[in-house]
């Protein structure tokens, strides 16, 4: 395993998940497919806001977004690469110190355990989760059900965008 350690840490197809760090120093453990692990000085959620920033938008305005799409406005995944398929999804609130970030696409499988939530990635690794299995669940499929509305006419052909929910009137 490789250890780096960095001021500026950008999120790519490699990142699998970004916990935060109990260390005096640095604010963020970065685990990545090549199994690196990475200490970053920043907060995840910096690192999350300055990536969205490199890829063209800001954390706020994928939160906007996510929410109008999800009709949720706690624990939203967030597209921080969407055209490369990098969707991050949170396992608890952000403010908790227990929330991980997981890469999507990482995401082999996970199962229940007496410890919480076992979840095991492409590349054989796995990361113990203090969270239990239905919220994982949850969060997982929340997150594809965005990855299917941001590739809906990829996936199902449509030219036209669908209409927001947030312009839709109900009656």
């Amino acid at each position: 395993m490789k250890h780096r350690i960095t001021s500026l840490y950008i999120i790519s197809p490699h990142t699998k998940a970004i916990c935060w760090s109990e260390h005096n120093y640095y604010r963020s453990h970065i685990l990545e497919a090549d199994m690196t692990e990475t200490m970053s000085l920043h907060k995840p959620e910096q690192i999350i806001d300055n990536s969205c920033l490199i890829y063209g938008s800001t954390l706020e305005g994928r939160r906007l977004a996510v929410k109008d799409v999800l009709g949720s406005s706690s624990k939203l995944p967030i597209p921080v690469i969407p055209e490369k398929g990098v969707f991050m999804m949170p396992t608890a609130s952000i403010k908790n110190k227990n929330n991980v970030w997981l890469a999507y696409h990482h995401i082999y499988g996970f199962e229940r355990n007496n410890k919480g939530t076992y979840v095991v990635f492409y590349d054989g690794s796995e990361l113990q989760l203090d969270i239990s299995l239905n919220t994982f669940d949850l969060q997982y499929k929340r997150t594809s059900q965005l990855i299917v509305h941001m590739n809906r006419a990829f996936l199902f052909g449509q030219s036209k965008l669908p209409i927001p929910k947030s312009l839709l009137k109900r009656y």
